[in-house]
């Protein structure tokens, strides 16, 4: 096998690979000088496998790094993202590890800091996302054992929703479902609307 052409790929530091005129693999320039790879070297099938391993790792480490300086990411976006960059499992996981290592990816920080951001919200709600966002169940379970629904923020909220509209029955009705829709219980939403409309209707 001869390595025919290296050409840079964009202004990035990755070189595509030709073997025998056609494309084989991405390197990094890193992985190039490190092996003193050129244009029409003669190498051996194997060995230049184990150099794609190693620049594999080196080039998913770095698109890692840059995709969690955008904002707080969780281990499943993280192997999603590498994924679709075409990286393999064994790049992916090292990568991973590289991450958790240095608390760029903490799964459970995550979940906490979403929370506070979701603080309309209630915990059907804040479950299904954080799941939707491949954090842990037990994590999930974990961090909305300590969470508490704040009454006169619900409460607030439903002010807001019913706002300048008509109460009757039908607004009601409607309130409940806003709520439910914001990820609060049935229990909640029932006795939300019964203060806010100043009664104790049966919601069942």
């Amino acid at each position: 096998m001869k390595i025919t052409k290296m050409e840079r790929k964009g202004k990035s530091e990755v070189y595509k690979i030709f073997v025998d005129d056609n494309f084989f693999c991405l390197l990094t320039a890193e992985t190039i000088v490190k092996n003193k790879l050129k244009t029409g070297q003669d190498v051996d099938e194997s060995y230049l496998y184990e150099i794609k391993k190693q620049s594999n790792k080196l080039l998913s480490r770095e698109l890692a790094l840059k995709y969690v300086e955008k904002g707080l990411k969780t281990e499943k976006q993280v192997r999603d993202n590498l994924l679709k960059k075409g990286m393999d499992e064994d790049a992916i996981l090292d990568a991973i590890d590289f991450l958790k290592t240095y608390n760029y990816v903490n799964d459970t920080h995550f979940a906490q800091q979403y929370i506070l951001s979701k603080k309309s919200n209630g915990k059907n709600y804040l479950r299904q996302a954080l799941f939707a966002k491949g954090i842990d169940k037990d994590i999930i379970d974990d961090v909305l054992q300590s969470y508490e629904t704040n009454e006169e923020r619900l409460f607030e909220l439903a002010l807001r929703f019913i706002k300048n509209k008509p109460k009757d029955e039908k607004l009601k009705q409607k309130t409940y479902r806003h709520i439910l829709s914001k990820g609060y219980s049935y229990e909640e939403a029932k006795k939300t609307v019964e203060k806010v409309f100043g009664e104790s209707d049966d919601w069942n």
